[in-house]
């Protein structure tokens, strides 16, 4: 099973790092490894109505920034999770759109891919209010009524005999730190 990969998204929000702490837990176990997402949102009009004050070029820049941004951030998670958990540095894999939609292109892309592990509450909503328009807007409903993969979804208040031990004292020190 070397060659199946457990596929978590990684938003920047804790209840991410909880559910990446999870897929690799799960990816040790079955022997299979690690791979991290992160999709880099794109307003399809950047800025509403100031869109005309950005050339293409300055688009281009700051997309590219942004994407250095956001590829620094994801080997950081992947080498804080291989030396917390004594896995193999997990393969991560940068999309730009929207995830409900890049996250399936990458799925289908890769048949070594067998789950997609999401937190619960993205840095998006970890702060909006629950509910019903909060549980039909979830990446994680989206994504199990889209994927032929199965698609587990973690609770931010996931007890913490799910996660590695060294994933444990990571996300306390987190929390402690106030990130």
């Amino acid at each position: 099973m070397d060659d199946h990969l457990i596929l978590a998204a990684v938003d920047g929000s804790q209840n991410a790092l909880i559910a990446a702490g999870v897929a690799a837990r799960l990816a040790k176990l079955l022997g299979g490894r690690l791979g991290l997402v992160t999709v880099l949102q794109v307003p399809r009009v950047p800025l509403g109505f100031a869109s005309g004050l950005f050339t293409e070029g300055l688009r281009d820049r700051l997309m590219e920034e942004a994407r250095t941004e956001a590829e620094k951030s994801l080997q950081g998670v992947a080498e804080r999770i291989q030396q917390a958990c004594g896995l193999a540095l997990p393969e991560y894999f940068l999309a730009t759109g929207m995830p409900e939609i890049e996250i399936p292109r990458i799925v289908e892309s890769d048949a070594r891919i067998m789950m997609v592990v999401v937190g619960r509450e993205g840095f998006g909503t970890e702060s909006k209010p629950k509910g019903l328009p909060h549980a039909l807007g979830d990446l994680g409903a989206k994504l199990s009524m889209t994927l032929k993969v199965p698609v587990l979804i973690v609770p931010q208040d996931l007890h913490e005999n799910h996660l590695c031990e060294g994933l444990r004292q990571l996300t306390a020190a987190v929390e402690s730190s106030g990130n």
